[in-house]
């Protein structure tokens, strides 16, 4: 009985090894499919992390767009309107009487077109002290609205003056002038 268990133990082994080379081959082809969804499987996973990590950008830049969007209300609020742009001179001559100078003419200039804003400048002369020039330029740099002074040039005037010197500057105010955007910036289409 020994050899025929052993011939037993030999025909279910040789049998096992004969069923599993024909399951390998079998299975061969399934093997290199499995193999293949796999990488897919890890591709899709790829995608799915870019498409969640472009999310959590979307998140953050929309944050940053609404902060932004908030802060430039702000400030348009602070650029001076039509009708303040109108009045500046008058309001330039209020500040110049506080300050102790005397204004002496004003001239507009011609606007300045830029693409968000457009500077309307005036020129302004006075006759000036030292001092109270600064304090004139202190209650500028305090002023309600966005407006700024350039060109300043000084002078001495003749000694017999009660003012020692006679100033020149340019004194602009920006008006916000909204704009629709340029044609392919990524805005819709109007539809007709």
């Amino acid at each position: 009985m020994n050899t025929q268990l052993r011939n037993q133990i030999l025909m279910g082994a040789l049998a096992g090894i004969v069923l599993s080379i024909v399951i390998y081959f079998v299975l061969g082809g399934k093997r290199t499919e499995l193999s293949s969804i796999q990488a897919s499987i890890d591709s899709l996973q790829k995608e799915v992390d870019k498409g969640y990590q472009l999310k959590a950008n979307y998140e953050k830049l929309k944050d940053e767009v609404a902060k932004t969007e908030k802060r430039l209300d702000e400030l348009i609020k602070v650029m001076p309107s039509e009708q303040d742009r109108g009045e500046m001179p008058i309001r330039m001559k209020k500040l110049a009487d506080n300050a102790g100078i005397d204004q002496s003419s004003f001239a507009l200039e011609a606007p300045i077109k830029s693409t968000y804003y457009t500077e309307y400048p005036v020129r302004f002369d006075f006759r000036i002290g030292y001092h109270s020039f600064g304090q004139f330029a202190s209650l500028i740099s305090g002023y309600e609205k966005i407006i700024n002074m350039t060109n300043i040039q000084m002078k001495r005037a003749d000694s017999k003056s009660v003012f020692p010197a006679t100033a020149t500057c340019r004194i602009s105010a920006f008006v916000y002038n909204p704009t629709q955007p340029p044609a392919g910036s990524g805005a819709a289409p109007k539809n007709k």
